[in-house]
């Protein structure tokens, strides 16, 4: 796709600009906020876990539809599995080609990712469109750990992971290499085992100012429709291309190149979708004794594609899409200590009105105050797509908006916040095409985070309590009210206990609405070092738990992963 010269000349500008270095008290770098005060992050919620701790946070809901490698929905605050926008170092990498822009994050891969900034609550300021619930940020950052990885698991799992890292002279190469197989479980029950092989690799190249990051993750697996299906799969290709020039925190200029392919076989009758976005972002921070001004453009340029045929369902779609944002943001500690953000942002997409989203925030003490409003845009399909039976999409559509109100409060022990969302102008399929609704929804609920050491032993409980529901006053399919994580680590061992409550869904078979049972699995896991190697090993559910989740769709029983990594 080529760069308009309006484009190319924003970006010569942006790396030209003189950046005054001014001295600040380090505390917490988020790298999602796209600032460089390092206050801003204490008038948020938000997380920093690892990425197989994802599931444990307060308000995510990771709905899997069946064992590993099938599509994982992603439900933040009780917002839709298409409201949480997933970004790579601050860079949205989402997949335009879903009809309904749901991101399935489980096809991503987390090799080489340092962490995972969970920013809960709108976005939009900062990113734009779709940031409506919340993000999730993967950070990578190179180092020169060398290691080798293996471990085996039930359903004959098989994961190696190679980790090379070293200096030449001042820049760092890291490079990582990963390759899993599994014959998996049936996700519906039948005959047929439904397994994935996966490859991944994850290059990066930093030399301080100049950051390259290269990442590839190629997914083959075992599809089953509402019954056992023999002859379904899928292969989903992603390769990110990211350059950054950051000559310190305050400035930044980021080109990123991101491509999704899928494709979905059935006795040799495929359904392909494609979609390629280039991004070019500039950003700057000035400070003084008490503010910080960040001011940024980004621009991104978008193409989809996708032609279906499977079961004679034939719709196409192919179109460009363009979207220019600029944002400006405040943050200021006043002499009262009071923590104050305001940021707004203006894009100017190609496809539909100008779109206006902003943030206030305040903190004091621990205690935040924040009042956020963000939007999702419709898809390519749903303006523009076409089907044989009859569906139509409506160009006449305008992005679903959110307003968010939220008070709470932190400290070392314990996070604390109540939040309510409401959505205008959500999107649903009527008369054979989508239309806007005309009554607003509302989420709400609260969050609970609390973490206690005791002599040697490290507790940690997550729980939320949340209320979806939708223009009407109905509940909303598979949301539990209440979710709770309670983790507990002493020395080498670790147990984790998962609690998934009641919840309304769709039953496979009628679709009729269902509801399901509460449920709870308990993990137990260990790691611990002998002999210069790192031996760690897992069982899961060790009750063996028989659940669908969703109605249909088949979870793993007891399970089992050991494994050793050694460093070198």
């Amino acid at each position: 796709m080529v760069f308009s010269l309006r484009t190319l000349v924003l970006v010569l500008l942006w790396s030209v600009i003189i950046t005054t270095k001014v001295k600040a008290e380090l505390e917490v770098t988020i790298y999602a906020f796209r600032n460089s005060n390092d206050l801003t992050h204490k008038t948020y919620s938000y997380d920093v876990v690892p990425s197989e701790n994802l599931n444990t946070v307060s308000s995510i809901n990771l709905l899997q539809s069946g064992p590993d490698g099938q599509m994982t929905s992603l439900f933040t605050r009780g917002t839709n599995s298409n409201h949480t926008l997933i970004t790579y170092n601050g860079i949205p990498i989402k997949d335009n080609s879903t009809p309904l822009g749901t991101d399935d994050i489980s096809q991503h891969s987390f090799l080489g990712i340092n962490s995972l900034e969970v920013i809960k609550g709108p976005m939009s300021s900062v990113y734009g469109p779709n940031a409506v619930g919340g993000t999730i940020n993967m950070v990578s950052q190179p180092n020169t750990e060398n290691s080798i990885d293996v471990s085996y698991g039930s359903n004959n799992t098989k994961q190696t992971t190679i980790k090379l890292g070293e200096y030449y002279g001042n820049t760092i190469v890291d490079l990582s290499l990963q390759k899993e197989t599994s014959n998996g479980i049936s996700v519906a029950d039948g005959d047929e085992d439904d397994g994935y092989n996966n490859t991944n690799y994850h290059l990066q190249i930093s030399n301080g100012a100049h950051n390259f990051k290269k990442m590839q993750t190629h997914n083959k697996v075992d599809l089953d429709g509402r019954v056992d299906t023999t002859d379904y799969t899928s292969s989903w290709k992603f390769d990110n291309n990211y350059y950054s020039w950051q000559p310190n925190k305050d400035t930044e200029i980021t080109v990123n190149n991101a491509n999704h392919k899928r494709k979905y076989d059935k006795s040799g009758v495929q359904d392909n979708y494609k979609n390629t976005t280039n991004t070019i972002l500039g950003k700057h921070t000035l400070h003084n004794k008490k503010s910080s001004y960040t001011f940024g453009t980004e621009h991104e340029f978008t193409n989809v594609k996708f032609d279906t045929a499977i079961l004679g369902y034939v719709s196409n779609v192919n179109k460009d899409r363009t979207n220019n944002g600029y944002f400006f943001s405040i943050d200021n500690t006043t002499e009262h200590n009071v923590q104050l953000h305001t940021g707004v942002r203006i894009d100017t997409p190609n496809t539909f009105d100008n779109q206006v989203t902003y943030r206030v925030g305040a903190e004091k003490n621990g205690v935040r105050l924040s009042y956020a409003t963000g939007y999702k845009a419709p898809t390519v399909y749903e303006m523009y797509g076409v089907d044989n039976y009859g569906f139509l999409g409506n160009t006449n559509l305008v992005p679903e908006e959110t307003q968010t109100y939220e008070i709470g409060y932190r400290n070392q022990n314990v996070d604390l916040a109540f939040f309510k969302t409401t959505i205008d102008n959500l999107l649903k399929y009527e008369g054979n095409t989508y239309i806007n609704d005309t009554k607003k929804s509302d989420r709400h609920g609260v969050e609970l985070g609390l973490t206690q050491e005791i002599g040697d032993v490290t507790i940690q409980n997550n729980t939320t309590f949340t209320i979806a529901e939708d223009g009407d006053g109905n509940e909303l399919l598979r949301r539990p009210k209440w979710m709770n994580t309670l983790s507990a680590n002493y020395k080498v061992v670790s147990l984790q206990v998962n609690y998934f409550g009641e919840h309304l869904d769709l039953d496979y078979q009628t679709f009729g609405t269902v509801s399901m049972p509460s449920v709870t699995t308990v993990d137990l896991s260990t790691e611990f070092e002998k002999g210069g190697l790192t031996f760690y090993g897992k069982l899961s559910n060790i009750t063996n738990v028989d659940y669908e989740r969703p109605d249909g769709y088949n979870q793993y029983g007891r399970n089992f992963t050991i494994g050793f990594k050694k460093t070198f």
